[in-house]
This record gives structure tokens, sequence and C-alpha cells, in this order.
């Protein structure tokens, strides 16, 4: 988006007077939009992390499923993502317009989380649970490509950080949300998710409006093909991937710490993770401003580089210090995240900004995947006849905080030759 268009489409109606009356300022119409943005997100993630601690019941009990189909029920949805977004990403960019695939995907997540309560065989369930995986990154893929539009150079910073935040705040709220409906009946929480999607699908269709940019078209072979044209965009991938990739160990491999190590209760643990998630909501969209300022370097490398020395103390933090460190974790989070997902932005050429959120989207989806599968190899080579060790988590938390130092030092020559300012 160029200064004159940013300018035009951020311009303010000035009071005029009609007789003795003068009229109040028109709403700015960017920041009207990345409130709806905003909420938009947020209803877009809360269904996702509602089904979480419902898992044993949902899956496990209503069909008399295996532990390794019950966990197949929090993959295959990311199985679905990962061949879905770069498709509908390229069609968004194709047809030049946002909302319209926005709006489907929503409707379509809204109408699978529902089918999903009605599943009568474990295989349905999996099935549902698949294009609903594809449905919901094609939605998350379109706002996010929708924030970048409106943003301008100046400001994207504070509207990606404002992305990441609400994303981080879905993703705390949905858990608990998710635990109290389901107390009584686990198939309420698919119910009332359906009904959140469909809400966000309602809002989108009146709230929401494309950008008022000129871009061309995007082929969608040119939108597939989006790395080679831009091998930049290879940078917040790795950092997106990584990032997910230690999610994904906090999740698996940390939870089961605390409850093997420390013995703290279900309540306990997810508590301990609300010092993670909540830190990192609430400054993602701060971090964003500072990115506009100071350039996206220097925090995405120091954030990561820090994240990377705190994760890999984990075994090592006695219990009274570990509230303390979820939070140092979730600040640092938010310092590497929020300039990331701008970094995103400044690379993804205007007519390709989906297919770029995309990608964006299954390098983390890829990540959250190798998290658990990494982890659980490493812990099973650990593992004695009396239990796992100490040391296999250690190792693992290790390798968490390694991958950090690695991405740092693989991209930081590039960033800092090509990105000591935010770019136009």
């Amino acid at each position: 988006m160029t200064d004159s268009t940013l300018t035009s489409s951020n311009a303010i109606t000035g009071s005029f007077a009609l007789g003795n009356r003068t009229e109040a300022p028109a709403l700015d119409p960017t920041r009207r939009m990345t409130a709806i943005l905003g909420a938009t997100i947020l209803m877009t993630m809360i269904p996702v992390t509602m089904l979480v601690p419902v898992l044993k019941e949902l899956v496990a009990e209503r069909f008399h499923a295996g532990p390794f189909a019950t966990h197949s029920f929090m993959c295959i949805n990311l199985l679905g993502a990962v061949l879905a977004a770069p498709i509908g990403g390229a069609l968004a960019d194709r047809w030049q317009r946002r909302k319209p695939l926005l709006i489907l995907a929503l409707a379509a997540d809204a109408v699978l989380l529902l089918s999903m309560s009605f599943a009568g065989s474990l295989s349905g369930l999996l099935t549902l649970r698949f294009f609903e995986g594809a449905a919901h990154i094609t939605a998350l893929t379109g706002v996010m490509a929708l924030a970048a539009d409106w943003a301008g150079t100046s400001r994207r910073g504070r509207m990606m950080g404002l992305v990441g935040g609400t994303l981080m705040l879905g993703t705390s709220i949905g858990a608990p949300l998710g635990g109290r409906l389901g107390q009584l009946d686990a198939t309420f929480v698919l119910k009332v998710g359906a009904a959140i999607s469909a809400l966000a699908a309602l809002l989108a269709t009146v709230g929401i409006h494309d950008a008022p940019v000129r871009r061309a078209s995007a082929r969608v072979r040119d939108a597939l093909l989006l790395l080679r044209r831009r091998p930049a965009m290879l940078v917040p991938y790795a950092y997106s991937a990584i990032d997910r990739f230690c999610v994904g160990l906090i999740v698996s491999t940390f939870v089961l710490f605390l409850a093997d190590r420390h013995h703290l209760s279900p309540a306990e643990r997810g508590g301990l993770l609300a010092f993670f998630l909540f830190p990192m909501a609430l400054l993602c969209f701060p971090v964003g401003r500072l990115a506009d300022r100071v350039g996206r370097v220097a925090l995405m490398a120091g954030g990561s580089l820090g994240f990377g020395v705190v994760f890999a103390l984990y075994g090592y933090m006695p219990m009274s210090w570990m509230t303390a460190t979820m939070i140092a974790s979730g600040v640092l989070s938010a310092v590497m995240f929020a300039p990331n997902l701008a970094l995103c932005a400044d690379f993804a050429p205007p007519e390709a900004r989906a297919s770029a959120f995309a990608g964006f989207n299954v390098a983390g989806s890829i990540g959250f995947i190798a998290g658990p599968i990494i982890g659980g190899t490493i812990i099973h080579a650990f593992a004695a006849s009396d239990g796992v060790p100490i040391a296999a988590y250690r190792a693992v938390f290790i390798v968490g905080g390694v991958s950090q130092f690695i991405c740092v030092a693989a991209t930081l020559p590039y960033l800092l030759k090509f990105t000591r300012r935010p770019s136009s």
C-alpha cells in the first residue's frame, strides 16, 4: 500500500456545520476495521482450543478409541491445514478479494464443528476434523491477509501485533472455556464452537471490507510458487516453524514434565500455562508498535535468543521459580512473534499476501506437529523400566532452546542485510 493510499484510507472527515449543528468527526475506517478484524480473529481461534480439555471424553470415551486414535484427533486437522492453506491463499490472491473466501471458510468451519457433534463413528469424526482444519486455516489466512492489506508500512507492526495478540488471547480463552462447557456433555463444546464460528462469519459479512488498495492479480501457479519468487519469505517461515515447534513441546513434553516430576494437577498445569499465554497475548500489540519504531531485527533475534535460554533451563528450574519462568517465556515470545508477523507482511508482495500468510501458517503447523513427535522420540529413547528420568526432559528442553539459537544464527546475516528498518 502506498503512502498516498494509506493517507487517503486513514483520512478523517472533519466536522462541518449544518445550520447551528456541528457533525462529529467520522470514525477512522482503518481503526474501525482493525477492531473488527481483531474480534474476528479472536472468534476464529476460540473454538480450536475449546476442544483440548475434553479430548478424552470427545474421542476416547465416546468411541472407545485407543491412545493413538485419540492423539490423531489433535493433529489430523493440522494435516488438513497444511494441505489446504496454500490453495486457499492462492485463490484469495487470484480473486483479489479476501472477504468472500473468509466468510465461506468460517461458515464451513461452523458446519463442520456442528457435524462433529453428531458423528456416528470414529472414522467419520476424524474425516470431519480433517476438513475442519482446512476450513479453519483458510479463514485464519484470509483474515491475516486482510489485516496486512489494511496496514500501511508505518502501521504494519502494530497491526500484526494485534493479530498475534488476538491469536494468543483466543487460545488462552478457549481451553478454560471448553473445560467448563464440557463438564456435562463434551459434544456441547462442539456446538458452542460452531455458534462462535457462525458469529464470526456474520461479523465478517456485516463489518469487514476488502482494503481500498489496487494490486495486481496473482496467478494461482505464481502464488503457489511464492518462495521461488520471494526466497526472503523463508526467514519469517523459519521463525514461525521454530516458535510453533517449541509450543508443541510445551503442550506435550512440558505438560508431562509438570505431572511426572512436579506432580501438578491438571488445574495447576493449566494455570501455569496461562502465565505463559496471557503475557504473550497482552504484549504482542505494544511490541508490534515498538517494531514500527525500531525495526524487526533486534526484537526478533533478541526475543528468540532469550526465549531459547529460558526454554533450555526448564528442566533445571525449581518449582518455586516456574511461574516467573513462564511469565518470562511469554514476554520473550511476544518480543519475537509480533515482529515476525510484521516481517512476513513486509516481505510479502501485495498481490500475494494471502499466499504469504498461508505459507506462514503451514510452517507453523509443521513445526507444531514436529514438537510432540521429536519430544516423544527423545523421551522414549531415555525411558527406563522405572519411569522417565529427569535427564530425558532436560534433553528435550535443551533441544528446543538450541533450535532457537540455530534459527537466529541461520537468518541473522540475511536480516541484517535487508531489514535494518521496516521495508516498504
